[in-house]
């Protein structure tokens, strides 16, 4: 099956546009644990009102994966600031891996996410993640 970009709709709706998501900062909690915080602009968010801006917080969870590419050598296709690749062919080779090698650390439980800020993307491979809005 062909892999498909699918838009995550979040409490603050669809996210769309380059100065959707801007970035302050990415920390590593763990070799697992990712977070991300940053501003969302209220104009690219469905639920949000326009003018305004919402402080944000998204730990992605059991990462197996991330990678940050700047915004303009970007290859993955988009449907909105924040996807979800589904039938992810990354994502079917690290469970082709794993299962070859008997890891037994990925599986069909992992999910492939694209989150695109102002200037960088980045590209995560993990079992979900919490949106906090502050």
């Amino acid at each position: 099956m062909k892999q498909k970009i699918i838009p995550i709709i979040t409490s603050v709706g669809k996210i769309w546009g380059r100065d959707a998501i801007f970035l302050d900062e990415v920390k590593i909690v763990n070799e697992i644990t990712f977070e991300i915080t940053g501003d969302f602009n209220g104009n690219l968010c469905e639920n949000l009102e326009d003018d305004t801006s919402q402080k944000y917080h998204i730990i992605f969870n059991s990462v197996h994966l991330f990678k940050m590419t700047e915004l303009d050598y970007d290859e993955i296709e988009y449907e909105s600031s924040f996807d979800e690749i589904t039938n992810s062919e990354q994502l079917a080779k690290m469970i082709k891996m794993d299962n070859e090698m008997h890891i037994g650390k990925i599986d069909k439980s992992y999910r492939h996410f694209v989150f695109r800020t102002y200037d960088s993307v980045f590209e995560i491979i993990g079992t979900g993640f919490e949106l906090n809005l502050k």
